[in-house]
């Protein structure tokens, strides 16, 4: 399974650039599976040391109301977190695209998610929240 790792915006800026001038051969035909089998499908379940191994030890984390976990350590205290005091009532993800360049994929998609405190029993009143994810693999 391919790695996540941290890039630069210069570097985003290169992997589109050269994705545009010189298209790459196709990805893995099952990509996204793989993606949904080693990335999603272990969060989703709790299964936090089967996630971990699709990261990095430079990986950078980024939540959308939290800093960013810098390295795998701080994305495991992430996952440490969400395992021991949050129930997932939800997690649909959506990969919209794969775009390869060379040893590089970039994987664009969407999600729906509803996190709730494991100590609250009537959890109807938390919204699902919605969101957009990028995740760049290294092969």
């Amino acid at each position: 399974m391919r790695k996540i790792r941290l890039i630069s915006p210069a570097l985003l800026i290169c992997f589109f650039l050269g994705a545009c001038a010189e298209p790459e051969q196709a990805p893995h035909p099952d990509f996204k599976q793989l993606v949904l089998e080693n990335y999603i499908a272990p969060f989703k379940n709790a299964e936090t040391e089967r996630w971990m191994k699709v990261f990095a030890e430079d990986a950078v984390g980024m939540h959308n109301t939290l800093p960013a976990f810098v390295g795998k350590a701080a994305i495991q205290q992430f996952a440490d977190i969400v395992e021991q005091n949050l129930n997932i009532e939800q997690l649909d993800v959506i990969i919209d695209d794969v775009q390869v360049n060379g040893s590089w994929a970039l994987t664009r998609g969407s999600f729906t998610s509803k996190l709730v405190p494991n100590t609250l029993a009537d959890t109807a009143d938390i919204p699902s929240q919605l969101g957009k994810f990028i995740l760049l693999w290294e092969k």
